[in-house]
């Protein structure tokens, strides 16, 4: 879908992604100026190792989508569970795509790129996977730390999304991690190259009750005819701040 700004006067759905929930959450203002006012924040560094252990994970999982074969790591952690075979699953995960619902009260497109999704074979309900990709050491974990909050968000966001589509979704979702190991040697004689990793999957109990409040304030935020001012704890924000008083001295 192309980009655009949000224009009062349009009557229809305006897409909002789960990375503009967060956005907004993190700061109305730069949302404001990115969805109303089309003043993009300056992009991120692309994650090119976590978009290829991405890519190799859900190879992975895709290689027993669609029959009842049982992985090592759902052993390891006592999973009874599937690869959900749908065929939306490519849409699911495409980021310009992804899954999408309409917000009748906000007249907002929610939409978020999945990574991949699990069914209970007990209960038939799905649990939302999300891949991560980290070089720490000890174990991985999803309390504490700058991301934790966002991370937690994006599962519950996820979860409302497919909620909403009508299925039946566990609150149980799971963080798929990935950790590079820094011991050892890089080069095999008969391999080439090669980083190591653990695996960990963590079990996050999402709780998506605050989104519907959320979607009312992002609305009304696109609706303002004001910038909000500017949030303590946003980068971009103390930036532009900080060497407008350097401009003025």
């Amino acid at each position: 879908m192309a980009y655009r700004t949000y224009a009062p006067e349009r009557d229809d759905p305006f897409p909002v992604s789960r990375s503009g929930i967060e956005q907004f959450i993190r700061c109305p203002r730069c949302f404001y100026q990115h969805r109303r006012q089309g003043l993009r924040p300056p992009p991120m560094v692309p994650l090119t190792l976590a978009v290829a252990t991405d890519a190799l994970l859900k190879n992975e999982f895709d290689t027993i989508r669609g029959n009842d074969d049982v992985h090592p790591l759902w052993k390891e952690y006592g999973l009874n569970v599937r690869a959900f075979d749908h065929p939306n699953i490519d849409i699911w995960r495409s980021n310009f795509k992804g899954c999408r619902v309409l917000h009748a009260e906000t007249n907002l497109e929610i939409f978020g790129a999945v990574d991949d999704v699990w069914q209970n074979r007990n209960t038939g309900e799905l649990h939302i996977v999300d891949y991560k990709s980290t070089s720490n050491k000890g174990d991985p974990t999803i309390d504490g730390g700058g991301w934790s909050d966002s991370y937690k968000r994006q599962m519950e966001i996820y979860q409302w999304l497919f909620r909403q589509s009508g299925f039946e979704v566990s609150n149980t979702g799971y963080f798929l991690y990935v950790n590079g190991s820094k011991e050892g040697t890089f080069y095999d004689a008969t391999l080439g190259g090669i980083m190591r990793f653990s695996t960990t999957l963590i079990p996050y109990e999402g709780d998506g009750s605050w989104l519907p409040d959320i979607l009312l304030q992002v609305r009304s935020c696109l609706e303002g005819e004001v910038a909000p001012g500017p949030s303590e704890n946003c980068d971009i924000c103390s930036y532009f701040s900080s060497r407008e008083i350097l401009e003025v001295h």
